[in-house]
């Protein structure tokens, strides 16, 4: 007769069903993440963000099935691409998302926005365009409300993405630069465990049935174009929902949130803009400082409100190393002085790309350079 088998202790079976549920655990979170990385490679592969380069390097526009992607990782890849450099560089914040290459008629300009900009992104390009030999003759910086926000009060943290190149930058210009538990880009990679983030993405590529293509169309009814010019073209879709009255009324609902809150300055950060200011002077390159104007109706709310003092400190710090520098300042917050119309508002601070060519309208050139015109292939 055999003998029972043993019966496992109630330590042993509460030990082996931790182990199942954690191993069940772990395989659900590495399937959630392997999709996500899947479904936004234009955030996490480097792969893909280099083979938009290439596009765009030879001569191709892309088309975007969502336009909120790692953009300096684009810019990383496609500065690192270019065989001429370009007259004129814009860099700034979403603000300048709409600048096209059209903006300086005899000029090769080339738009180098960011989303969610702020000084250490300013560093960071200036160490990009340095490494590559691509810092051009004129270089166009624009410093928002956020510029020089204070670690602890902001939301956005995409400035991490070129983490690399604002540490070297920091290094090259002797300023203190922030420790790596400020820099380490642990929400991105945090992201690819967000099942709201895989639910939205999911339910896109079924509508739209691709990430992004090369394209030779620079407008389209459903997708956002990336042009050669590293500027964006919104899709058709998307202008219809935010013009007109929709910008007008979304204006209107953030200048009356904004009229009750402060801005935050980080005084050092704002110390270590001249030293930024020498380091290009030093290679040759004009600084040009552009703030992009609020819609009117926004503007309108915030006027007078403690919110507005501080964007008036903000702008006025700017004049002030500007007028040490030398540098001209174009732009402003007041659409009115700047002559951009309601109608050219998407929301309460995006503008098209007619009020942004009134801005650029204002910039001292020089004789452009015949060989910037190599930059990229004409776009079709």
């Amino acid at each position: 007769m055999n003998a029972p088998s043993p019966t496992p202790s109630p330590r042993l079976a509460l030990r082996r069903y931790i182990a199942i549920f954690g191993l069940g655990v772990v395989t659900l979170l590495t399937l959630i993440a392997a999709a996500n990385y899947a479904l936004n490679p234009l955030i996490y592969s480097r792969q893909d963000m280099a083979a938009v380069a290439e596009a765009l390097m030879a001569g191709k526009n892309v088309k975007v099935a969502d336009s909120n992607i790692d953009w300096r990782g684009i810019r990383r890849e496609h500065i690192a691409r270019m065989q001429a450099t370009p007259d004129v560089i814009v860099f700034g914040g979403s603000r300048w998302q709409e600048a096209t290459g059209d903006s300086l008629p005899g000029y090769a300009m080339y738009t180098a926005f960011a989303q969610n900009d702020h000084l250490e992104d300013m560093m960071g390009l200036a160490q990009l365009l340095d490494q590559h030999g691509r810092l051009p003759r004129t270089l166009v910086l624009s410093v928002r409300f956020a510029t020089f926000e204070q670690l602890d009060k902001r939301v956005a943290w995409w400035w991490k993405m070129l983490a690399p190149e604002y540490l070297e930058m920091g290094r090259r210009l002797g300023v203190r630069t922030r420790p790596w538990q400020e820099w380490l880009p642990t929400e991105k990679w945090l992201g690819l465990f967000s099942l709201d983030l895989l639910s939205a993405k999911a339910r896109q590529y079924a509508a739209q049935g691709l990430h992004w293509a090369p394209t030779t169309q620079l407008a389209d009814e459903q997708f956002d174009i990336v042009g050669t010019d590293g500027a964006l073209r919104f899709s058709s879709q998307r202008l219809r929902q935010e013009s007109g009255d929709n910008a007008q009324r979304s204006a209107i609902a953030k200048g009356r949130k904004d009229a009750r809150t402060r801005l935050t300055i980080d005084q050092e950060l704002v110390a270590q803009l001249p030293a930024l200011l020498d380091f290009l002077r030093a290679r040759g390159v004009k600084v040009v400082f552009a703030q992009t104007p609020f819609h009117p109706a926004y503007y309108q709310q915030i006027k007078g409100t403690p919110y507005h003092h501080d964007l008036a400190r903000i702008e006025d710090e700017l004049k002030t190393i500007a007028l040490r520098a030398g540098l001209q300042v174009i732009g402003g917050f007041d659409a009115v002085e700047v002559g951009c119309k309601p109608s050219q508002f998407r929301d309460f601070n995006h503008g098209d790309s007619d009020c942004l060519k009134k801005i650029l309208a204002q910039v001292r050139m020089d004789a452009p350079s015949p060989a910037a015109a190599a930059l990229t292939p004409p776009e079709r």
